[in-house]
Order: C-alpha cells, then sequence, then structure tokens
C-alpha cells in the first residue's frame, strides 16, 4: 500500500505536525530555499515534522534567474545547520526543477543550457557532501521543454502530474529517462489536516520499510 505525504513552505503559515501525523502522513517535504533565499519556516517545519515521527526531506526551488554557485552553497549551509538536524534517517536534499512564470516570466528556452548545468552542479555538489544521491523534483512536459537532458536518471524521481477530480491518471506521466518514480505529487490542491487551506499532497509508490531505504 502507497504511503501519503506532503510538502509545504512558509507562505502556508504555521503547521500542526501532530494534526498532520494523526491524518494518515507519513512523511513531508520541507522547503529550505527559494533561489538564494532561505525560508523562514524551515527549522521549525523540520524540526516540528520529524518530532512527530515523519520521515522528511528538504527541497531547494532552484531559480534559473539566481546565481547557481550562491544557491548551491545556501542549500549545503542550511543542511549543516547545527539547530537543523539533517542527517541519518532523513530523505536525500532534493532539487525542485521548474519554471516559475509568476516571478521570473514566461519560461525561455534559451535558459535551457544554463538550468541544466546549474542543476548539474548543484547535484553533483550536494553528492559530494552528502554521499547521497539526490532527488530530482519535475514535470514530464517541462524536462521535454528542457529538451530531455541526460545524466540524471539515477537521481530518484519524485514527479508532479496532477490528477483530476476523478482521480485520473492513476499513474503520472514521467520524465523521459527515468521508468519508475519514487514520490508523486497528484495534487496541489488537497487537504491536509494542520495545514491551513489547500497544498500539495504526495504518495510514496512503497512502503515504509522501502520509504526507509532512501534515507541517509
Amino acid at each position: 500500500m502507497a504511503l501519503e505525504g506532503i510538502d509545504v513552505h512558509d507562505a502556508q503559515g504555521g503547521i500542526d505536525w501532530y494534526r498532520v501525523a494523526n491524518d494518515n502522513r507519513a512523511f513531508a517535504f520541507i522547503r529550505a530555499a527559494y533561489g538564494d533565499r532561505v525560508d523562514n519556516l524551515v527549522v521549525q517545519n523540520f524540526v516540528g515534522a520529524k518530532h512527530q515521527g515523519l520521515v522528511c526531506g528538504l527541497y531547494h526551488f532552484y531559480r534559473v534567474t539566481r546565481d547557481a554557485k550562491k544557491q548551491a552553497d545556501l542549500m549545503v549551509k542550511i543542511l549543516k545547520q547545527s539547530n537543523l538536524g539533517f542527517g541519518k534517517g532523513d530523505l536525500p536534499p532534493v532539487i525542485d526543477v521548474e519554471d516559475n512564470p509568476a516571478y521570473d516570466g514566461p519560461w525561455d528556452t534559451n535558459d535551457n543550457a544554463k538550468m541544466i548545468a546549474g542543476v548539474t552542479a548543484w547535484v553533483d555538489r550536494i553528492r559530494q557532501e552528502f554521499g547521497c544521491e539526490p532527488i530530482v523534483y519535475t514535470r514530464a512536459s517541462f524536462w521535454t521543454v528542457l529538451g530531455n537532458p541526460p545524466g540524471f536518471s539515477s537521481q530518484p524521481m519524485w514527479v508532479a502530474h496532477y490528477q483530476n477530480s476523478a482521480g485520473s491518471p492513476a499513474a503520472p506521466t514521467l520524465p523521459a529517462g527515468w521508468s519508475d518514480y519514487e514520490f508523486w505529487q497528484y495534487t496541489d490542491h488537497g487537504h491536509c489536516d494542520g495545514v491551513s487551506g489547500g497544498g500539495d499532497l504526495n504518495r510514496f509508490s512503497g512502503k515504509k520499510s522501502d520509504l526507509m531505504t532512501l534515507t541517509l
């Protein structure tokens, strides 16, 4: 049976992680950084979720409009904060690879090479610093716009593909290069107790023991 989880960021305000854990959620992804900005609630959310027994990961919303090295440096700095407590038992860091039209404008395919180079450098840096394979979050349509870049298939896949009200599709469309996924973000307007308003809901493809094999 698949496991249910959520992902959150500071714009959602304070979260009651006790209620989240008791709403049949097994895992959570917490935003650590948005481009070159630290998420204001990363420590509060990560520590709070872990305290309630959720298996947790941290994600970086990568912005092509920001300096690539500064973004990678920032993520490493956040992950190494002593008050965060990131380490054994946590999911590998995530890089969120998508366009950002509301804040960075419509995607310009002239930025494809810059995005791919930046994501590659980020993945390499995290792999070097933490000895793990970072997770890639993306959707198939945007990966196609990027030109289906090769060289990332060893990264665990967290795919975004939203279901309609009838629960279709029954499985997500995967980006080129991956034959399976670990996490599926299947809606961006779901409800989870303890989180105000609608939000992202996710599904892990295996059992709790399978989820733990992904952790550091």
